[in-house]
C-alpha cells in the first residue's frame, strides 16, 4: 500500500549566505569559491528548471548560483541527499537497507523499504512515498526522464564478486516508472542478464549500458539496451567491447561512452546505424574516478555540453595511491569525439585528493565543476570551479583601466561591433567558442567597425593589439 507523508521543515537561509563559498583562487582561466571545512558530500544536483544551477555543497546545505558562481539562494535541509530539481521541487529515491548474515555467515542485504522523497522549495514541505519492494531490486539507479517528465528506475539484484551463484541466479533486471508524484505509471521485468549499469534517455528509448559479469561457465557481456519508454520492451541492442564509467546521450542518433584509466576511450556510438567511432587518450597517471552517489545514475554527471562540437569530459588525476591527486584535466572534443583541446589545473589544494562530483557547460562555452577536495574522513572542501578557455576577463582586476580605455558595443550584437580606443588599434583577431579563428586583419586607428553578420550564433572573445599591448574583451552574437 502506498504511503504518502508530509512533513513542513524550516529552512534557514538567513545568516548562512555570508558564511558559504568565498572566493579562494583566481587566474586568468580559473575561479574558485569554496566552503571550507564543511561536513558530507558535495555535488552537482541535475537541474530541469530555469534557475541557473544547483549543488548540494554540505550535509544540510543546497545552493542555487549563476554562471559568474554568484550565490542566488540557500537553502537548508536536513539529512536528503537529493539528486535532481524539477518544478521547483527537489527529488530522491531512498534505499533503506540493513546488514544481516545467512546460515554460512555470508553477509546479505536486507531492503527495509524504497521510498520516493520530493522536497517542494515554495511550500517548504517534504513528501514521502513508500514503493513496493517487489518493484525494484536493491541494485538501482534512478532518473528524470526530460521528454516525458517522468521518473525511471532500473534496478537488478545484488551480486556478490566471490559468490558465482548469486551472479548465475541474476538473470534479469526491472524498470520502473513514477511520475512526479511517485505515483507507479509502468513496470516490466527484462529476461536478459545485468550487474553494473548507467542509462540514459534518447528519442522514444531508454538506452542502458550494462555489463554482465562472468563465472567459470559465464563469460563477460558488454551491452547497450534499448528500451522503449512506453512499453518498456526490449527492442534492440549492441555488443560493445568496454563497460563504460560515463555514458552520456548527446543527440537522438549519438551517444558517448567514456572509460580508461592510464588511456581515456571516448567512443561516440551511432544508435541508428550501430556505427562507433573510438577515440582514446593517454594521460600522465590513472586517471578515472566517478561520482558514485547512493543509487543515482551519476554516469553522465562528468560529461556537458551545448554545443554538440564542444562536449567537456573531467576527470581527477592520481598516482598508485587513489588518495593522492595530481590535478584534474579537462577534456574538450566534437561529436565525433576528436579533441578540441585539453587542459591540467593542479595550482590549488595540490596536496589533497578531489573528487569530481559534477560539470556544467556554461552558455558562454566556459564549465563549471563540483570539486570535493578531501581533507579527512570527516571534513572536506567543497569548490565550485569556473574554467573559460579564453580566460575570465570580466573577473579580472588587474588592468581596470583598460574597460574605460576600449569600449565595444553593440553587444549583444546581430551585424557589427565597433571598437573605440583610447590608443591605437595595431590588430584585431576574434575567436569562436572552439577557439577557431574567424577574424584576423591588421588595423589603425582610435574606431574600428567590423561586419559579423556572417558569424554563427555564439559567444566570440576579440584580441585587441594596442600600442600598449593586448587587451581581449567577449561579445556574443544573436
Amino acid at each position: 500500500m502506498k504511503k504518502i507523508i508530509i512533513l513542513s521543515l524550516i529552512i534557514l537561509s538567513f545568516g548562512i549566505k555570508a558564511q558559504t563559498f568565498n572566493q579562494t583562487y583566481l587566474s586568468d582561466s580559473v575561479q574558485i569559491k569554496e566552503l571550507s571545512n564543511k561536513q558530507g558530500l558535495s555535488y552537482k544536483i541535475k537541474n530541469y528548471d530555469n534557475d541557473s544551477y544547483w549543488s548540494k555543497a554540505a550535509n544540510n546545505i543546497f545552493i542555487n548560483y549563476n554562471d559568474s558562481l554568484e550565490i542566488t539562494n540557500i537553502l537548508e535541509i536536513p539529512d536528503r541527499d537529493y539528486m535532481f530539481k524539477y518544478g521547483n521541487k527537489l527529488y530522491l529515491l531512498n534505499t533503506a537497507f540493513h546488514y544481516d548474515y545467512d546460515t554460512s555467515f555470508n553477509q546479505l542485504f536486507v531492503v527495509d523499504s524504497f521510498s520516493f522523497i520530493y522536497y517542494d522549495i515554495e511550500n517548504r514541505t517534504e513528501n514521502y512515498v513508500n514503493i513496493n519492494d517487489s518493484l525494484i531490486e536493491i541494485n538501482n539507479k534512478y532518473m528524470f526522464l526530460e521528454q516525458s517528465k517522468e521518473i525511471a528506475i532500473v534496478s537488478a539484484p545484488r551480486i556478490e564478486m566471490f559468490d558465482s551463484n548469486s551472479v548465475l541466479n541474476s538473470t534479469s533486471f526491472k524498470i520502473t516508472i513514477l511520475d512526479t508524484l511517485g505515483n507507479v505509471l509502468r513496470y516490466k521485468k527484462i529476461n536478459r542478464r545485468l550487474h553494473d549499469f548507467s542509462f540514459e534517455e534518447q528519442a522514444n528509448n531508454i538506452l542502458i549500458s550494462g555489463v554482465a559479469y562472468g563465472t567459470y561457465t559465464t563469460s563477460l557481456d558488454n551491452k547497450i539496451y534499448y528500451i522503449n519508454k512506453n512499453s518498456l520492451d526490449l527492442v534492440d541492442s549492441i555488443n560493445t567491447d568496454k563497460h563504460y564509467l560515463f555514458f552520456k546521450t548527446i543527440n537522438d542518433s549519438i551517444v558517448c561512452g567514456i572509460t580508461g584509466l592510464y588511456t581515456i576511450y571516448v567512443d561516440m556510438y551511432n544508435t541508428i546505424s550501430k556505427t562507433v567511432i573510438n577515440n582514446n587518450y593517454s594521460v600522465s597517471s590513472p586517471a578515472i574516478h566517478w561520482f558514485n552517489q547512493y543509487f543515482y545514475n551519476t554516469s553522465s554527471l562528468s560529461i556537458d555540453f551545448i554545443n554538440e562540437d564542444s562536449i567537456f569530459f573531467v576527470c581527477q588525476l592520481r598516482d598508485a595511491n587513489p588518495y593522492n591527486s595530481r590535478g584534474i584535466e579537462m577534456f574538450n572534443f566534437k561529436r565525433d569525439g576528436s579533441l578540441n583541446y585539453r587542459y591540467i589545473f593542479n595550482d590549488y589544494q595540490s596536496n589533497l585528493q578531489r573528487e569530481i562530483n559534477g560539470i556544467t557547460a556554461t552558455r558562454e562555452g566556459g564549465l563549471i565543476i563540483d570539486v570535493m577536495s578531501i581533507i579527512n574522513y570527516n571534513f572536506s572542501n567543497a569548490w565550485l570551479l569556473r574554467y573559460s578557455h579564453y580566460g575570465n576577463l570580466d573577473l579580472l582586476d588587474v588592468k581596470k583601466e583598460d574597460k574605460y580605455t576600449i569600449n565595444l558595443y553593440p553587444n549583444p550584437t546581430t551585424d557589427f561591433i565597433n571598437i573605440v580606443s583610447s590608443d591605437e588599434i595595431k590588430e584585431i583577431t576574434i575567436y569562436n567558442s572552439l577557439s577557431q579563428n574567424v577574424y584576423s586583419k591588421k588595423h589603425k586607428g582610435k574606431d574600428i567597425e567590423i561586419d559579423i553578420s556572417y558569424f554563427s550564433k555564439g559567444s566570440y572573445i576579440v584580441d585587441i593589439r594596442t600600442e600598449k599591448g593586448n587587451i581581449r574583451k567577449k561579445f556574443i552574437v544573436e
